[in-house]
């Protein structure tokens, strides 16, 4: 999340809406599209994933059906790079000045 975080800044995201999509607090400056993709995010990252029709339907009022493939591929690519990364404790590079929340030590 570091270098995207980085990369999302440089592209004109506010630290505030970088924060919220770590869940490092909440924002009420985000749009019903991007609470709804956040939304999406941490359903598709769950184990066992939980998108109930219900929620999808929500989800294809905001969104197209390119652009749910597209973020849903984003996910992915996602929880594939922390399913290296984190066994392997591959560390944050720092290109973002914004602390990224790590689940404490058990």
């Amino acid at each position: 999340m570091d270098i995207n975080a980085a990369v999302g800044g440089r592209a004109g995201l506010s630290q505030e809406a970088i924060e919220a999509a770590l869940g490092v607090k909440e924002s009420s400056k985000l749009s019903e599209r991007e609470r709804i993709a956040l939304e999406y995010a941490d359903r598709v990252s769950a184990t066992p994933v939980d998108v109930p029709d219900d929620f999808f339907a929500s989800l294809a009022r905001l969104l197209s059906e390119r652009e749910i493939v597209e973020l849903t591929a984003h996910i992915a690519h996602e929880n594939y790079n922390a399913k290296a990364n984190r066994p392997l404790c591959v560390e944050a590079n720092n290109f973002c000045q914004i602390p990224v929340p790590y689940p404490k030590d058990e």
